[in-house]
């Protein structure tokens, strides 16, 4: 959803995609080629294109690129072929004009930070005052790509009501959407990678980030005075800072966005097609419905933060076997943990009655994915078998699974390996 006047929806009734991808050459290796893309497309320099139904925008790192619906769509599957159409008519320019391709997944498995630089036009100073800032040469920076998901505002108790509800929502999220099991050619520590570097890369003004789990409010006023006013206070004692004074430095795992009048959900991971990243977001406008439901009737009464926060802890880094508490999804039956697996099979059974029929094939991938597994434990599976220990082999075992998931992302096909 662009920063453009729209017209009022009601909760739910439209969701607006945003997919971030890196450029790599034959080899795998990240080439900063957007800028040099973009101005061949559009006949002239530029940060911005569109394409039929979609536009593609620069990141911060300067070989990536955000591929979005250009207007809020209230079928996903239509917004899946817009998206579709537009990924493959940027990767023919790519492969015919530089010989070079797109990878999905949430990070590059090799690259180093120094391999890329930032976005060289515009938004200049933004980027430069986020760097100057907080050293932004990191991989928590420069080798992140994910899906945001955002969902329209409706009144605002409704809108409270869904900020609260996704606050409940999002530690599981990623034990069904992370992909990033791989950085720097080693298997990192984390299942979800990419949410482990996102934690800490703002540590030096922390509630710009804040455990990631948004606190709960209950106006649009208490939400600027007690979340946005605090980071704005924050950067007003740091040089440059006000640069920087708008609701998108808010770094939550969801933040609202009152100039789109929606509500950005920054957790996931990228998948590895954009089918794939579209069954996501039906799982998560769905799942989200559910919960505002029963927040209105009061069958859910909203949890402590805190123990959000540590089960958002222990999944990224476990995935699906991680031990939450989860105590507001699933009854206790006399077992204090669950698994993250055991809260989101329990949540898929409460959205499907929410999922349009021209959606519900995309319920199947996800009930997949938490039967074998997220893209990432997948991933690490398979290396793993192909290649036991560290080395050359190893080496070879990554680079022929990002081949494989190259691959998907063109023929927009679930990778199956």
């Amino acid at each position: 959803m662009s920063g453009a006047p729209r017209p009022a929806y009601r909760l739910f009734e439209v969701v607006g995609i945003e997919l971030e991808y890196p450029i790599v050459d034959a080899d795998l290796r990240p080439v900063c080629l957007v800028e040099p893309a973009f101005r061949r497309i559009n006949g002239r320099p530029t940060s911005d294109l569109e394409h039929g139904a979609v536009g593609f925008s620069n990141e911060f790192a300067a070989h990536v690129f955000e591929l979005k619906t250009l207007d809020p769509q209230r079928s996903l599957a239509q917004a899946e072929r817009q998206l579709v159409e537009g990924l493959r008519h940027f990767a023919g320019v790519l492969d015919r004009e530089f010989g070079a391709r797109l990878l999905p997944t949430a990070m590059h498995p090799f690259m180093r930070p120094e391999d890329t630089g930032l976005w060289p036009r515009g938004r200049r100073r933004i980027y430069r005052t986020y760097h100057r800032i907080f050293n932004a040469r990191g991989h928590g920076w420069l080798n992140v790509q994910a899906s945001h998901v955002n969902l329209p505002f409706g009144a605002e108790p409704e809108t409270v009501m869904m900020h609260n509800a996704v606050a409940c929502l999002l530690p599981y999220l990623p034990a069904l959407a992370a992909s990033s099991p791989i950085y720097e050619g080693r298997l990192g520590p984390y299942v979800d990678n990419r949410m482990a570097f996102y934690r800490g890369t703002q540590r030096r003004i922390p509630i710009i980030t804040a455990d990631v789990i948004p606190e709960y409010v209950h106006s649009y006023r208490e939400y600027r005075s007690r979340i946005l006013k605090r980071i704005y206070r924050s950067l007003d004692a740091v040089p440059g800072g006000e640069v920087i004074q708008h609701e998108w430095v808010n770094s939550r795992g969801a933040i609202m966005r009152f100039m789109r009048r929606a509500l950005e959900i920054r957790v996931l991971d990228m998948q590895e097609c954009i089918k794939s990243d579209v069954a996501v977001a039906v799982f998560v406008r769905a799942a989200l419905r559910a919960l505002v439901r029963d927040l209105r009737t009061g069958e859910l009464v909203l949890p402590p933060r805190g123990m959000l926060v540590r089960d958002f802890n222990r999944v990224i880094r476990h995935g699906r076997a991680a031990p939450v508490a989860a105590s507001h999804l699933l009854p206790r039956r006399g077992n204090p943990r669950a698994s993250a697996r055991a809260v989101l099979e329990a949540l898929l059974d409460r959205a499907e009655p929410h999922v349009p029929a021209a959606e519900r094939t995309h319920l199947d991938l996800i009930a997949e994915r938490l039967r074998r597994g997220n893209l990432s434990e997948r991933i690490a599976a398979r290396v793993r078998r192909d290649a036991p220990r560290a080395g050359t082999r190893r080496r070879d075992a990554i680079r022929a699974v990002y081949e494989e998931l190259a691959s998907a992302l063109t023929a927009n096909e679930p990778w199956l390996g």
